[in-house]
């Protein structure tokens, strides 16, 4: 499997993976009934510049993706998607582990994610890399939070480091 930085030139791949998942699976990702994707969204998913994204790949097959889009200056709203092709390979925790690396990497404070309370496997998901629920989180969404420890990069650290 190949993960690599997301690109405008990904569009194809990004709606096959889209397309590739099932009625409840877009249901949990986008909180709604989606049954197309305008070439807008696609566009726009595929080359955000305040956005960090990967993309996954097995050979030419793409296997799914994760962005997290800057909220503010601190935190950035996650966000996973995995083709039926790519489950119960490892794709959602390989995207994970680049997405948070990615983010400390740039400073984020942390991340979040929103998901229905239904969607058990981001629940494991996100539980596996230590986040937690919010305590305020409503009846049908659950607000994940995962705080980010600072970078160990001084040049990247906006804090002071103490030894």
């Amino acid at each position: 499997m190949e993960i690599r930085p997301i690109a405008p030139d990904d569009g194809d791949a990004y709606r096959m993976i889209l397309e590739d998942t099932s009625e409840e699976d877009r249901y949990c990702r986008f909180f709604h009934a989606v049954d197309h994707f305008e070439p807008e969204f696609i566009e726009e998913s595929v080359s955000r510049p305040d956005a960090i994204g990967f993309i996954a790949f097995d050979a030419t097959e793409p296997l799914g993706t994760a962005h997290a889009i800057a909220i503010d200056g601190q935190t950035a709203e996650l966000a996973v998607v995995v083709a039926r092709t790519g489950r119960r390979r490892g794709v959602a925790r390989a995207l994970m582990e680049r997405i948070v690396e990615e983010a400390r990497g740039r400073g984020y404070e942390s991340l979040v994610g929103y998901a229905l309370r239904m969607n058990l496997p981001f629940s494991r998901l996100a539980r596996g890399f230590g986040m937690t629920p919010d305590p305020m989180s409503d009846g049908a969404t659950v607000t994940w939070r995962l705080a980010l420890q600072p970078s160990c990069h001084p040049e990247r650290s906006r804090g002071t480091a103490v030894i």
